[in-house]
């Protein structure tokens, strides 16, 4: 059984290095633009775009990945996000948990990323779930 609908393919590391490079780049820049409150939507559709690419990316190669603990960092970044618009004078405080948040799970060892709340265990393919 394959949980992929995106399959592994040539210059797929690449891309994914690229979507998040845009990404930081992006993400700064709502940081700063938010903070100065010098509105540049540019940096929004920036993050936007390189975000739903990552997500795709991510998602749609391993189907697991919406249990696994970085799915639920994911989920609780969008949660954020919404906080973002429903209480702007605390963009500070969730601009940074955010940033925090993606620090904590990009660098967290395997064990705790593909870490599975469904299975209460570490999940990376069909064979995990099994026994």
């Amino acid at each position: 059984m394959n949980t992929a609908i995106i399959p592994n393919f040539t210059g797929k590391r690449w891309l994914k290095l690229t979507c998040r490079t845009a990404h930081l780049v992006g993400f700064a820049g709502v940081f700063a633009s938010t903070i100065t409150e010098q509105s540049q939507i540019i940096y929004w559709v920036i993050t936007i775009i390189s975000g739903l690419g990552l997500l795709a990316l991510e998602a749609l190669s391993n189907l697991f990945w919406f249990v696994q603990i970085r799915a639920v960092v994911m989920y609780i970044k969008f949660a954020l996000l919404y906080g973002l618009f429903v209480y702007p004078q605390h963009a500070w405080g969730i601009l940074v948990t955010m940033i925090l948040l993606s620090g904590f799970i990009s660098h967290a060892p395997s064990s705790v990323r593909y870490f599975s709340l469904l299975h209460m265990k570490k999940i990376t393919s069909v064979n995990d779930i099994k026994g």
